[in-house]
């Protein structure tokens, strides 16, 4: 069996989070390999890509320290000025309001479609002398103790790739975290996510918009780039109850479209689909280490979240920003694959990533069938917030993290 190596360090996961620790790890000055199956090519590579992330000024700001952000195309990204929460499917419901200007940010939220995002990346990895190797993980041991120790990952076509330390960013049924051992707890909850874009016969003003509600789920629509007319382009990402999912995917396109109109109260206007309808299943991730013997576990293989405050990808690239910050301060004495350097990076994510995991489980299970005294109690918080200019304040210092 032949082997590719020895590397300082070896990415699994052709996910952009995966590709931004390879570039992060590369541009420190290690030598990375970036593994996992090739992508698909897109049918039309300029079309709309269906999935978008919405990505805090944090993921903005670590994506400039690693030179891609303003190598992105910025004609494909969108901001997000206001955003306009509703605590109930009804128009009259509950309104929490969130604006750039009033919590003091440039902006809320980007909206990048994650084609746009791979292809800017996968360019600096090639740039960066990063070696992709397509090809599938199936076998992962330790070989050797101290500096000379190392980690050989077997792949599908019978080869092995070696390296000093392994990153496993392979989602969430990650082959690594599983042959190393670590046991994920995970639930999975009564909604899909349905996700297509739009065009709209009015412009989004740069506003994001959410309808919560039991019987239908979460239902986001995201700005898109627009052409400088009165019409507008809009992401849908519902997050509908598993029945209610089945029926928007059989759909056709028109009757799609219809459906979104009329629950969004025409928000937008008239919708007309413009890319294909995809979906998802919801998990619940939370796992017991995020490192083990030459490993470490990132993005949606350490954790996975409810999409309902778009931060699954942020706290991705937070994993990624904290990894490059362990690596700044790892002493000249320290192995890459030491483990207490890299409990430095478990300690420091913990807090962060289970405050998130939290909060959206809490306000998913909030919004699903409830006694009408504890609707009523919800609404009222929801008032008091949607009220209060430093709460206001707050979730938005939060979610621009």
């Amino acid at each position: 069996m032949s082997s590719s190596g020895p590397f300082d360090a070896v990415v699994a996961g052709r996910g952009a989070v995966g590709a931004a620790a390879a570039l992060g790890m590369s541009q420190a000055g290690l030598r990375v390999a970036w593994v996992g199956p090739a992508p698909a090519a897109p049918t039309r590579p300029d079309d709309w890509d269906s999935r978008v992330f919405a990505l805090s000024p944090g993921t903005r700001d670590l994506l400039r320290s690693l030179r891609i952000w303003d190598a992105l195309p910025h004609e494909r990204i969108a901001p997000v000025y206001d955003m306009r929460v509703y605590a109930g499917p009804q128009a009259d419901a509950p309104e929490l309001h969130l604006d750039a200007y009033r919590g003091q940010v440039d902006a809320l939220a980007f909206i990048v479609e994650n084609r746009t995002l791979m292809t800017t990346l996968e360019a600096a990895l090639r740039f960066a002398g990063v070696v992709t190797i397509d090809d599938t993980v199936t076998d992962m041991n330790c070989e050797g103790t101290g500096p000379a120790g190392r980690v050989r990952l077997g792949l599908g076509s019978g080869h092995s790739v070696v390296a000093k330390l392994a990153v496993a960013a392979d989602g969430a049924d990650s082959t690594l975290r599983s042959l190393a051992g670590i046991e994920a707890r995970m639930t999975d909850y009564p909604q899909r996510a349905v996700v297509a874009n739009f065009d709209s016969s009015r412009p989004h003003a740069d506003t994001a918009w959410q309808w919560f509600g039991p019987d239908l789920g979460v239902l986001a629509l995201l700005p898109l780039p627009q052409a400088a007319t009165d019409r507008g382009r809009t992401s849908m990402v519902w997050s509908a109850p598993t029945a209610l999912a089945d029926d928007l995917m059989a759909m056709t396109g028109e009757q799609l479209a219809e459906r979104v109109t009329r629950e969004s109260h025409a928000m937008l206007g008239d919708l007309s689909l413009i890319t294909p309808v995809h979906s998802f299943a919801l998990r619940l991730i939370k796992v017991p280490r995020l490192i083990a013997p030459r490993l470490v576990l990132i993005g949606d293989a350490a954790h996975a979240i409810h999409p309902l405050a778009g931060q699954g990808m942020n706290i991705g690239f937070g994993d990624v920003r904290q990894m490059l910050d362990v690596l700044k301060g790892r002493e000249f004495y320290r192995d890459l694959a030491d483990e207490l350097l890299w409990r430095r990076y478990e300690r420091a994510r913990r807090e962060a990533v289970s405050l998130v995991q939290t909060t959206t489980d809490a306000l998913q299970r909030a919004f699903g069938p409830l006694p009408g005294p504890l609707v009523g109690l919800r609404d009222l918080g929801w008032r008091a917030v949607a009220s209060s200019g430093l709460a206001r304040r707050l979730l938005v210092a939060r979610a621009v993290q």
